[in-house]
């Protein structure tokens, strides 16, 4: 049976009796990193325990590999069990640990605690590095942080192997420069340490402060680790390391995913296993939440990864930012990479290198998963990408800036977007776009729109919906910077339909049109007349007046050649530039000449100038608005008025190109007319066209005395 603790107590307390003491000095390099460590201001001090546990983990586990392949046949103290028992004693400042691996011989103590053995080290050393912070735990030293929380430092050891002997050791320091080593009887297998704290470290003889940190630093630890705390060890790391296994049921994945999230409750909406050898040693779990948890962007501004990083179970870094992108915050999971250093450095390129292509190796995995899940249960992936869209999005974006879009094709996979070919609702992929676009079709067309309706209705869509070609709507304000960020997708290019002077493969498809023999379509010379009064009327709201073959049903649309997004934000940061001329982005206003408004405007433009005025000015603010360009609807009201006004007039039978009534009877109306308008406002009963001219040309009504003139007159 296992040896009784006050036994084993009472076999550690054998430490003083007297035995031959050897005192060694500490190799140059090692002098060196200890003077660094004693004098290190290093802040994160309670990374001495996750060292001390994680180098009585290994010891552990090379026991036990040293049993399970049989290089080992006898082992001393066979029937006690691998475990590490940490504790304290406040009372005279002590942090106790101890585990029952290996231990160490003489030669071995000397070896592992009295040089540094990697060179690794030794460059570092001398390439003049004096900050603690970057040598602990980075090359096997982390031994060391001891002597950052303790005035002295002892080592009480004894092999498991019974043919290198049966003799335990002391091994003690101060950090000054010297060791000493002693032999000592009767010691179990296994080592155990004791630290003298400083002052300053006093903390952690306190028990709930060792607890706290164990916790912290060994949940999955594949041994028992236990706090002594009123008189019997305690355990500390219950969770099982699931993601070290190579399969779990479901059950095992939704309690992993409820004991990260510290909660008793909710479902993985996915969950990942991914283990491989190469590039990096890699074992790692994912879990994504159900899509009706997904994080407001409201309140994450700076949200904290969800994915912590581990080396052989033992925590390196609990918001692993450098291995899980931001974009990917709301994954839940834990990454565990052997090669991993237990304290990484952002200033070490190496370290770099490594987090860089762990990272890269992890991302596309998850990506590539969640492609693999929209292909297996389409319907799920969908309220998946509802709930979570806005962050791929934003990946796109950031992996553009950061990464040189590296990830990008595996992004752009994930997308989904509604389109004028399927029902609202439904979403299509990017590859199925193009599986379904016309033959020969080399652009992706998209429509960034605030809603469905809004898009269908567009005159800009009026071609695309006329020769039944599939257009993608964008709805989100962030889709406009994706696809102003990417430029296509495999070998085709993005090209919103409201763009200017693009080509829309026109020659692809060509409708179908009934031919309309009434139907009156301006000349090349009509349109260059045309163009020049709209021109005149419009001045510096236009950089160009045109003629062009995209419209159906409309008469007119506005085009620029900057987008409509990149026009928006050129708005935005121009505010208050106005009168530089700044604020006016120049856009070209193109025309149908077979629309029956526009061939009017021609033939009134002459004989009716005032009205042909006011309905340029209209048919051009009605162009802004379905482009999204107006930003303020109530700069409309007055001319609104204006046209209002007329049909009132015209409907009282006023003719304005003659300046008088001439319907029948229109006499009572036209007095009705008078007595209810203002005296501004009043519709002569005959005055000549030119002096009416003024009517429609200014937003505002003319002078009161001019008025009163031309009634006197």
């Amino acid at each position: 049976g296992r040896r009784p603790a006050p036994a084993r107590a009472g076999a550690w307390a054998a430490q003083r009796r007297g035995c031959a003491t050897e005192q060694h000095e500490f190799k140059a390099e090692t002098k060196k990193l200890l003077d660094i460590v004693a004098k290190s201001l290093y802040t994160d001090k309670e990374v001495f325990i996750r060292e001390l546990i994680s180098n009585a983990s290994d010891a552990c586990e090379k026991l036990r590999f040293l049993q399970g392949t049989s290089q080992l046949q006898d082992v001393h103290d066979d029937s006690v069990p691998l475990e590490v028992k940490l504790s304290v004693d406040e009372a005279e400042r002590k942090f106790i640990i101890e585990d029952t691996g290996v231990g160490m011989t003489r030669d071995e103590l000397m070896q592992h605690l009295g040089t540094i053995a990697k060179s690794g080290s030794l460059d570092f050393l001398e390439r003049g590095e004096s900050d603690a912070s970057k040598i602990i735990g980075q090359f096997g030293v982390g031994f060391y942080s001891t002597f950052v929380v303790a005035d002295k430092v002892e080592v009480y050891t004894k092999t498991c192997d019974p043919q290198k002997g049966n003799q335990g050791y002391l091994w003690s320091s101060d950090g000054s420069g010297s060791y000493t080593i002693s032999e000592q009887p009767d010691l179990p297998r296994g080592t155990r340490i004791i630290l003298t704290l400083k002052d300053d470290a006093a903390d952690f003889a306190k028990l709930a402060t060792v607890k706290k940190a164990a916790q912290k630093f060994s949940s999955y630890i594949d041994f028992p680790i236990s706090v002594r705390e009123d008189g019997e060890d305690k355990p500390v790391n219950k969770q099982e390391a699931l993601w070290m296994k190579t399969s779990a049921s479901a059950e095992e994945h939704t309690q992993f995913f409820r004991y990260l999230g510290g909660t008793s409750y909710g479902e993985p909406y996915y969950s990942l296993m991914y283990q491989t050898d190469a590039p990096l040693s890699i074992k790692s779990c994912f879990y994504i939440p159900d899509p009706d948890n997904a994080p407001s962007r409201m309140f994450s501004r700076d949200p904290e990864v969800g994915v912590s990083l581990h080396s052989r179970r033992v925590m390196v870094k609990k918001n692993a930012d450098g291995v899980m992108p931001k974009w990917l915050h709301w994954i839940k999971g834990i990454v565990d990479c052997e090669d991993m250093p237990m304290n990484i450095s952002r200033e070490s390129m190496q370290d770099s290198r490594l987090v860089e292509k762990l990272s890269m190796a992890v991302v596309r995995r998850v990506l590539r998963f969640l492609d693999q899940q929209a292909k297996k249960d389409p319907a799920k992936y969908q309220k998946f990408f509802k709930g979570y869209s806005y962050y791929l999005k934003a990946g796109l974006i950031e992996d553009k800036e950061a990464n040189f879009s590296r990830h990008k094709d595996d992004l752009l996979k994930l997308m989904r977007f509604e389109c004028s070919k399927k029902d609202k609702g439904q979403l299509v992929s990017l590859e199925e776009y193009i599986s379904t676009s016309k033959e020969g079709q080399q652009n992706v067309y998209y429509f960034c729109c605030p809603d469905r309706q809004t898009a269908l209705s567009s005159p800009y869509m009026e071609q695309f919906l006329q020769r039944d070609r599939n257009v993608l709507l964008l709805y989100e304000e962030i889709d406009e910077y994706v696809v102003n960020s990417i430029e296509g997708f495999k070998d085709k290019k993005f090209v919103s339909v409201d763009s200017a002077d693009k080509d829309f493969e026109l020659d692809l498809d060509a409708p179908e049109v009934s031919e309309n023999k009434d139907q009156r379509e301006l000349t090349k010379e009509e349109q260059t007349m045309l163009s020049s009064f709209i021109k005149e009327v419009l001045k510096e709201k236009v950089q160009e007046v045109k003629f062009s073959d995209r419209l159906v049903s409309s008469p007119a649309i506005v085009t620029s050649i900057i987008s409509p997004h990149m026009r928006k934000m050129m708005k935005n940061l121009m505010a208050g530039k106005e009168d530089t001329g700044m604020g006016n982005i120049p856009m070209t206003l193109e025309l149908s000449a077979k629309h029956h408004i526009v061939t009017t405007l021609l033939a009134i433009k002459d004989t009716n100038e005032p009205v042909a005025r006011v309905a340029i000015e209209q048919l051009f603010d009605n162009a802004c608005i379905a482009a999204g360009t107006l930003d303020d609807p109530r700069v409309l009201l007055t001319r609104l008025g204006k046209v209002l006004e007329m049909f009132v007039y015209q409907g009282a039978g006023f003719d304005y190109a003659k300046g008088e009534y001439v319907t029948a009877g229109a006499e009572p109306a036209a007095d009705a007319a008078q007595a209810a308008a203002p005296p501004s406002e009043k519709p002569p009963t005959e005055k000549p066209a030119a002096e009416e001219a003024s009517k429609f040309e200014e937003v505002k009504p003319a002078p009161q005395d001019s008025k009163t003139e031309g009634a006197k007159a």
